[in-house]
C-alpha cells in the first residue's frame, strides 16, 4: 500500500509508551520522527520502533513532509506547539489537556479553524468498546431517566512526587490533579449522557503532597444541563478509579476498570455487557481493560481513528472544541474552590 499520511510523534515517553507503537501499524500511514526532549529515549524508541529519524527539536515536525503531529508533552507546551504545527499546515493530535488554560484553548481552536486544518483530541477512554455499549443502553432507555452520575480518578503518584518534576509547577500543569487526572473521566460522563456541565462547586486542596504544584485533591460537585448531578473527584494522594451513573430503571458502577457491576430491569445483550438476571445485581469481570486497548485492530482506537479522518478528508473523532469545554470546566471548578461560591460555567 502506498503511504500517503506521514506522522509525527512529539513526546515519546510518558503515557505515549501505551500508545505510539499503533502508529507503525496503521494502513496507508508512516510514523516518520520521534521527537523527544529526552535524546536518549528519543534514539532508543526510533530504534525499536524502526523509525529513520528522531530528533530533541521540536521544529523538525514541521518539514514540509509531516502530514500528522501528535502532541503528547507536559501541558505547557501545548499552545506553542499546535500554533506552530498549524501554521506549517499540520494536522494536530492533542493529548489532555488541550492547554494550561482557556484562553490558550481558544487560540488553537480560532487557528484550527483558520487553516482549515483537522484538530483533534486524543481521549483514551474512547479506546474501550464498554462506554460504546453503556451508551447505547442509556440511549435505549435501559437505565430510565439518569439523575446522578460520579467520577473519581486518583493514584498516589503526588505522594513521591521527585523534585523537577513539571507537575510541581501549577503554572504548567493549569492546576493540579484535578486538570490532570480528572477530565477524562469527566469528559466521558458528559458523552455518556450527551449533556454539558452548566454549573459546579468545589473544594480543592494540596492535603498531603507538598511536591505537587496546585491541587492534590478535589471534589466538585456538577449540575448537568439535563438536570442531573454528578460528582467528580481527583487526587494525587490516594488510588482508586471509578465511574458510576444512576436511573430509575438501573444503575452500573465502574471500579478500577476491572469490574462492572449492573443492575437493570430489562435484559442486555451488547459488545461488552451481557445481562441476563433482570432485577439482579451483576458483577461482571472486565476482560477489556485487563488486556492492551492500545491496539491499532482495536476497533475503537482512536489514533487509528485520527488518521483516517485526516486521510478521508473528515472532521477529527474528538474535535478540540470538546477539549476548550473541558478547560472551562476545569477553570470554574479551580475558581469555585477559591471563592467558596458556586459557579456557572462560561460557554461563550
Amino acid at each position: 500500500m502506498m503511504i500517503n499520511t506521514k506522522i509525527a510523534l512529539v513526546g515519546c515517553g510518558g503515557t505515549a509508551k501505551n500508545y505510539r507503537h499503533i502508529y507503525t501499524e496503521i494502513p496507508g500511514a508512516e510514523l516518520a520522527i520521534i521527537i523527544d526532549a529526552n535524546e536518549k529515549i528519543a534514539q532508543e524508541v526510533a530504534e525499536t520502533l524502526h523509525v529513520k529519524r528522531w530528533s530533541t527539536r521540536f521544529e523538525d515536525c514541521l518539514t514540509p513532509d509531516i502530514d500528522i503531529v501528535d502532541i503528547s508533552t507536559p501541558n505547557h507546551l501545548h499552545h506553542e506547539q499546535a500554533i506552530a504545527a498549524l501554521n506549517a499546515g499540520k494536522h494536530i493530535l492533542m493529548q489532555k489537556p488541550l492547554a494550561s488554560n482557556v484562553e490558550e484553548a481558544e487560540d488553537i481552536i480560532r487557528l484550527a479553524k483558520e487553516t482549515g486544518k483537522t484538530a483533534g483530541m486524543y481521549m483514551f477512554l474512547f479506546d474501550n468498546p464498554l462506554f460504546y455499549d453503556i451508551k447505547d443502553m442509556i440511549q435505549k432507555g435501559m437505565f430510565g431517566e439518569i439523575s446522578g452520575l460520579h467520577c473519581r480518578v486518583a493514584h498516589k503518584g503526588g505522594l513521591n512526587m521527585k523534585v523537577g518534576n513539571w507537575r510541581q509547577s501549577r503554572e504548567k500543569t493549569g492546576g493540579g490533579a484535578f486538570i490532570q487526572l480528572a477530565v477524562h473521566n469527566m469528559n466521558m460522563l458528559k458523552w455518556l449522557i450527551d449533556s454539558r456541565i452548566t454549573g459546579v462547586m468545589a473544594y480543592s486542596k494540596n492535603l498531603l503532597c507538598p511536591n505537587v504544584g496546585g491541587d492534590d485533591l478535589t471534589a466538585a460537585v456538577c449540575e448537568f444541563d439535563t438536570g442531573a448531578l454528578g460528582t467528580v473527584t481527583a487526587a494525587y494522594c490516594a488510588g482508586g478509579d471509578e465511574i458510576s451513573l444512576y436511573g430509575t430503571k438501573g444503575s452500573i458502577f465502574i471500579d478500577d476498570f476491572k469490574h462492572v457491576t449492573i443492575t437493570l430491569s430489562e435484559p442486555w445483550h451488547g459488545n461488552a455487557i451481557t445481562y441476563d438476571t433482570p432485577g439482579e445485581r451483576k458483577v461482571i469481570d472486565m476482560p477489556y481493560w485487563t488486556r492492551s486497548l492500545f491496539d491499532a485492530k482495536n476497533p475503537y482506537d482512536q489514533h487509528v481513528a485520527f488518521v483516517k479522518a485526516v486521510q478521508n478528508g473528515q472532521p477529527a473523532p474528538i474535535p478540540v472544541q470538546v477539549g476548550l469545554d473541558d478547560m472551562r470546566i476545569v477553570r470554574a471548578v479551580y475558581e469555585s474552590a477559591d471563592t467558596g461560591k458556586r459557579v456557572i460555567v462560561q460557554y461563550t
